[in-house]
């Protein structure tokens, strides 16, 4: 699964969603956790619904976003995307939500997360 990390630092998630400048994002598996890179957002977007829509083109093959804040609107938006937004303390190490995410894919994922790995395997199948 695609995860990705609203990061100035690409080491901690220190970013509001609709004000993230870039994603570090990584494909997440019980057994490998691989980084694809950062992807940075456009600038210059003019309104709210703008800076959404080119985050949710950025992200659209994500199943999951760690940000620190994200306002309703944004995350409904995600949602109906089937994209799975997660608010964490700002400062949590991205390493440590890898690994813990990890840990839930290769023991006892919550509902939201068979669900996600579900629809993954239908895409692939």
């Amino acid at each position: 699964m695609l995860v990705a990390f609203a990061s100035k630092s690409m080491k901690t998630i220190d970013s509001h969603f609709g004000l993230a400048e870039s994603f570090a994002i990584y494909k997440v598996t019980a057994e490998k956790i691989e980084s694809l890179g950062v992807t940075a957002c456009p600038q210059g977007e003019a309104g709210d619904e703008d800076k959404v829509e080119s985050k949710l083109n950025l992200l659209k093959n994500c199943s999951v976003v760690y940000c620190t804040q994200i306002g309703g609107p944004a995350a409904a938006r995600l949602v109906q995307s089937n994209i799975h937004p997660l608010k964490v303390p700002e400062g949590r190490p991205i390493q440590d939500e890898l690994e813990r995410l990890q840990l839930l894919l290769a023991t006892n994922p919550p509902p939201w997360l068979v669900k996600k790995i579900k629809k993954e395997q239908e895409k692939e199948a």
